[in-house]
């Protein structure tokens, strides 16, 4: 009965400090809301450079598979949308380290953040193959309010004297939780194209604590397109026909959700 006196003590509380500020500016109102258009996109190849990723049966590294599926999209975007800004992490064989992936998209003010992975089973592990989506856990999410706080330009506003400290938690409290439910919504999306779109057995979405979604203030996933260490799924990542499926259905993905993300905004 206590505890959950204090619940309600601290919902009151809560709602107080969010009156008292919610109409404080245009800007905090539109980081509350979110952006009505999806005007920027960042695809992230994973690994790169030093950093080979996993490694296939046939010594493929996985740093050389994800490159040219995230330029497939890229060139499907740009084909598609003159009033998309599309962003690579990298555009060659480079290593960027894994706060930096985040801090791209974060910079690049995206709206949408897609991670290009290929996976491996662990040695004690039966046969494994297909497809898996991740979102970010939420045990995570508070240490994603952290991290917004100290470096996502959108949330800039934060570190204005004028703002309290609880003020800050609600409006990032407020953003991430719009980010996560957006981030499954596009889940969803992606789970479907790839389903139609490649010969990938699909292993569901999932949540996880990747850094790489942690550090991302917008909407994230992260795409393990197959697993390496399955010959099928292995021959299928390697070949021009499985990687222009697989950028194929990242690109429909993204443009059915571009679509119904705005359709909703506009008709909100």
């Amino acid at each position: 009965m206590k505890n959950q006196f204090y619940k309600i003590l601290f919902s009151i509380i809560i709602l107080i400090a969010f009156a008292g500020f919610y109409q404080k500016s245009a800007t905090q109102d539109k980081i509350i809301r979110s952006e009505k258009k999806i005007e920027t996109i960042v695809i992230d190849a994973g690994h790169g450079g030093k950093d080979p990723g996993t490694i296939g049966f046939s010594g493929v590294y996985e740093k050389n598979i994800v490159l040219p599926i995230a330029k497939k999209v890229k060139d499907l975007l740009v084909s598609e949308y003159n009033d998309v800004k599309v962003v690579l992490t990298r555009d060659s064989d480079d290593f960027i380290e894994v706060r930096n992936r985040g801090k791209i998209a974060n910079d690049s003010g995206a709206n949408l953040f897609v991670s290009i992975h290929c996976n491996f089973k662990k040695s004690e592990e039966n046969d494994k193959k297909g497809f898996e989506i991740y979102v970010l856990d939420l045990a995570r999410i508070p240490e994603a309010f952290k991290v917004s706080l100290e470096e996502n330009n959108l949330l800039n506003i934060f570190k204005q004297k004028t703002d309290t400290s609880v003020q800050k938690f609600i409006l990032t409290s407020l953003a991430q939780n719009g980010i996560f439910h957006n981030s499954t919504r596009f889940s969803s999306i992606l789970q479907y194209t790839f389903v139609t779109g490649t010969k990938l057995e699909s292993r569901g979405v999932n949540q996880a604590g990747y850094y790489v979604l942690l550090g991302a203030s917008m909407p994230s996933v992260l795409i393990e397109c197959g697993y390496l260490s399955n010959k099928s799924d292995e021959d299928y990542l390697r070949s021009d026909k499985g990687q222009s499926d697989i950028a194929k259905s990242i690109y429909k993905a993204i443009r059915f959700y571009k679509f119904d993300y705005e359709f909703e905004s506009e008709n909100y």
